[in-house]
């Protein structure tokens, strides 16, 4: 699916339902996610042979897209999906958006390793797709044409191939903006997420260009933490709120690890080791459900508060590298359960809804370690309470980061600076792009055999 660019005035957003299928609609999306399955790996085993052949002959083959390997799949779909008992041919049974679905996700791998080795790519290094495995790969599929919509009853939606589908939440929001012209369906995404089925639905909805900001004048930081998920502080030193951290995954860790030794004497692929796997899945998601809940409910009221809000530039990733000091893994299990990075993911894009202005700090910004009195800056390791060596006033950590964070100017160049609502995407990975370098193994590697005149030329678009 090309990238959809929202006229003005729009954004695009999704909305997520879960699902009641019927057997029959059970039966046919696993169907769905096979076929997607199917198409990725013979997508992956097509770019791979193109690969061995160009190493070994040298010929040159077509850049891949979706459209080629589109249609070369239509010219072999009729030997490719044929039962090996039967005979039969089942890719009928299949929407042809789910072979779309998964040839674009390998073409997107594909291209996402030519990035990642060419260092054009922000990030880890990525290296040659993998092929998907039932039961390890997350079944999903995407339909993009088709009969998609939400029905007017508010209980059911409709989505290709399936049909008619109820769902456990209300869908009146969506159907309203529908209804009114102010919102257009996209796609429709189903995803299993742990024991449920859930439908997503990518909309471009139309919002008003005036600000919905409460306070468009204020100014607060937003210092976030383990202990306290968030301490919020306006520029006059004055701390609004402090938001307690749920601590989701913490709450429900003895519980994970009986069912994790539960599991371990159970025979692999037995009924009761399925059961038991359910049980984990369940609890699984219940956490991250917990966990997201918070976070939007925190990220939502800031942006509709405030009109600046201004975070730190966390390496929220590297903090997860940290290694060999005492309690590193007790410290890494929190900051996972806190999502540190995500207040920041979602206050990038609520903060263009709502009008108000997101304003990153310099991620090496003193901000716990500087005295928002004096301005003095000291060492102070991990304590949580310090005195200032020149004022001799007493702090408290998070309350004088978020206070400082408040304070915090913007440099003129370079730096992080100010993200507005028109440019509040937030960098994904490292700050610097990956290092060129050859990777994804085997297929990655330069054709030995092939013509004197052909070494050193360019391979669909990577530079030899």
């Amino acid at each position: 699916m090309g990238s959809y660019e929202a006229p003005p005035g729009w954004v695009v957003q999704a909305f997520e339902f879960a699902l009641d299928p019927t057997p029959e609609q059970a039966a046919m999306l696993r169907r769905q996610f096979g076929g997607r399955r199917y198409a990725y790996n013979w997508a992956v085993r097509t770019l791979t042979a193109d690969l061995v052949a160009y190493r070994s002959t040298g010929m040159e083959t077509e850049k891949p897209t979706l459209y080629g390997l589109r249609k070369r799949w239509n010219a072999v779909k009729s030997t490719e999906c044929t039962d090996t008992d039967t005979g039969e041919v089942w890719w009928p049974e299949v929407s042809k958006e789910a072979f779309a679905d998964g040839i674009r996700g390998a073409v997107d791998a594909y291209w996402n390793w030519q990035s990642s080795r060419s260092g054009n790519r922000a990030g880890r290094r990525v290296g040659f797709p993998w092929f998907k495995r039932k039961g390890r790969d997350r079944d999903r599929v995407t339909f993009t044409t088709g009969a998609i919509r939400v029905e007017a009853d508010r209980r059911h939606v409709t989505v290709p191939r399936l049909g008619t589908l109820r769902v456990h939440e209300n869908t009146r929001r969506l159907q309203r903006l529908i209804a009114n012209d102010r919102a257009r369906i996209l796609a429709a995404t189903v995803t299993r997420r742990g024991t449920r089925l859930m439908v997503a639905f990518r909309v471009a909805i139309a919002r008003p260009i005036q600000p919905r900001v409460r306070n468009p004048g204020s100014r607060v930081g937003v210092d976030v933490g383990v202990r306290v998920l968030a301490t919020i502080a306006d520029d006059t030193g004055r701390v609004v709120e402090r938001v307690e951290n749920p601590r989701p995954l913490a709450a429900a860790l003895k519980e994970l690890r009986h069912l994790g030794r539960q599991r371990s004497r159970r025979t692999q692929d037995s009924r009761r080791y399925a059961q038991t796997q359910a049980r984990i899945t369940r609890l699984q998601s219940r956490v991250a459900d917990i966990r997201a809940h918070h976070l939007h409910v925190l990220t939502t009221g800031l942006a509709k508060t405030h009109g600046n809000i201004v975070v730190e530039g966390l390496d929220a990733a590297g903090m997860l590298q940290q290694k060999g000091l005492p309690g590193a893994r007790a410290r890494r299990r929190g900051l996972s359960d806190a999502a540190l990075g995500e207040v920041r993911r979602q206050l990038a894009y609520k903060t263009t809804w709502y009008g108000s202005t997101l304003i990153v700090a310099d991620r090496w910004f003193p901000s716990s370690k500087t005295c928002h009195g004096c301005r003095h800056v000291q060492d102070i390791g991990w304590s949580e309470h310090w005195t200032c060596h020149g004022c001799g006033v007493r702090h408290q950590r998070d309350d004088n980061a978020a206070i400082n964070l408040a304070r915090y100017e913007a440099p003129t160049a370079g730096g992080v600076g100010v993200l507005s609502p028109v440019g509040a995407a937030v960098k994904r990975g490292a700050d610097r792009k990956t290092r060129p370098r050859r990777a994804g193994g085997d297929e990655a590697r330069k054709n030995h055999l092939a013509p004197q005149s052909q070494v050193g030329q360019p391979r669909d678009g990577v530079p030899a």
